[in-house]
Order: structure tokens, then sequence, then C-alpha cells
């Protein structure tokens, strides 16, 4: 299926600091994305109990939304480094479908759509390092990892970043990212035996708020 190399999906964050000398923070991540795409089949396609005809137009996609929550403490913190590591969850909701024309019997079809969905939250591990080389800027990275094992699903994820922030006011600063996340899924089930290979990465600018 032609599905677009690029694509626009949104992504927030939330970081709270505590305790003493606020070396613990408890920080939230939720982004998702849809990529869909479409493609006259060469040749039929099985899924489920339903057969796609070769040579009729067809529709496929993929959603994934990931809700990460992630408890950590920095080890090693002064006015201009900060190194921590921590655990967290993370939530990932992974749904496919195909719409296309099934074979009814050897003369007759229909338009169908069939789609497949898991859920679970998963435990993590992960570190961050920021650097501030000069007054109001700072250079952050971060970088999660999880082996995945949904169900019939079983596979890693990565989930990094690597930006710079400017703190123009007081509590409102610019920040911009490069977001890395890669997901691989193996299935094994009795009627799908396949696997999900995705990759995002690219910028992301933000408007980020601190108190």
């Amino acid at each position: 299926f032609d599905v677009s190399d690029s694509s626009t999906f949104f992504n927030g964050n939330i970081r709270w600091k505590f305790g003493k000398k606020r070396k613990w923070s408890l920080a939230g991540q939720y982004f998702s994305n849809n990529a869909t795409g479409d493609a006259t089949l060469e040749k039929d396609i099985e899924w489920e109990d339903v057969t796609f005809r070769a040579g009729t137009y067809a529709k496929a996609g993929v959603k994934l939304a990931v809700t990460r929550l992630f408890l950590g403490r920095s080890f090693y913190k002064n006015k201009q480094n900060d190194f921590g590591l921590g655990v967290g969850l993370h939530d990932l909701d992974l749904s496919l479908f195909i719409e296309g024309q099934i074979k009814i019997n050897e003369e007759t079809s229909e338009v169908h759509r069939v789609s497949e969905a898991a859920n679970q939250p998963l435990p993590n591990i992960g570190g961050w390092y920021n650097y501030s080389p000069a007054k109001n800027w700072l250079i952050h990275g971060r970088i999660d990892w999880i082996g995945a094992d949904i169900g019939n699903y079983d596979g890693s994820l990565w989930n990094a970043n690597l930006g710079v922030t400017y703190q123009a006011w007081r509590h409102v600063g610019f920040d911009l990212t490069w977001q890395y996340f890669n997901l691989h899924v193996d299935v094994d089930k009795s009627d799908w035996i396949g696997g999900v290979d995705l990759t995002y990465s690219g910028p992301v600018l933000a408007v980020t708020f601190g108190w």
C-alpha cells in the first residue's frame, strides 16, 4: 500500500519535579499518529475469514497512540548538568485495518472492512541528560526502551529525543526537538501471522511552560 512517508502528529509532554533539591520527577507524554494508504491489489489477500480480491482497489491503515508515564531520579545535578534514570509505563494502543472488495463466491463480491487492535500497558526503563551551556539555553536528551508482549504480539520499542530549549521569559520558552520512535512487533495468531515495523522520526516544535 502506498503509505505516505511523512505525516503530522500530536505530541504533548509534562514534567513535575519534587523532593529534596527537586531530584525526583514524574513525567508524562502522549502522542498519536494515523497512517493510511491505498493500492490496486496484485494478488488475493486473506485476513481472518475474508479474501480481498486481486485487481480491486483496497485501502489500509495503522493507528498508534502512546501514553507514557515515567518516574525518575537525578543522580548528578548542578546548575549546568542533570543526569537521571528511572522506570515507567508505556500504554500502546495499536490498531490496523484493510478495506476493499471481498469474495462472496466465484461470481459475487462486496465491499468489506476488517481490523485488528491491541492495547497493553508495559513497563520500561530509561534515562536522560540535560546540559545548560549558557543562561536561558538547555540541550536535552532522553531515551526509553521496553520489550513488548501484547497477547500474541512480541517485540520491542525505542522512544528517544534530542533537542534544545530557549527560555525566552521566566515561565515561557521555545523548544526544537528531534523525536524518534520505533516499534517492532511480531504477530503469531491462528488467523494472522505477520508483523508490524513502525518508525516515526522528525522535528517537533513546541512552546514550553514552567512554574
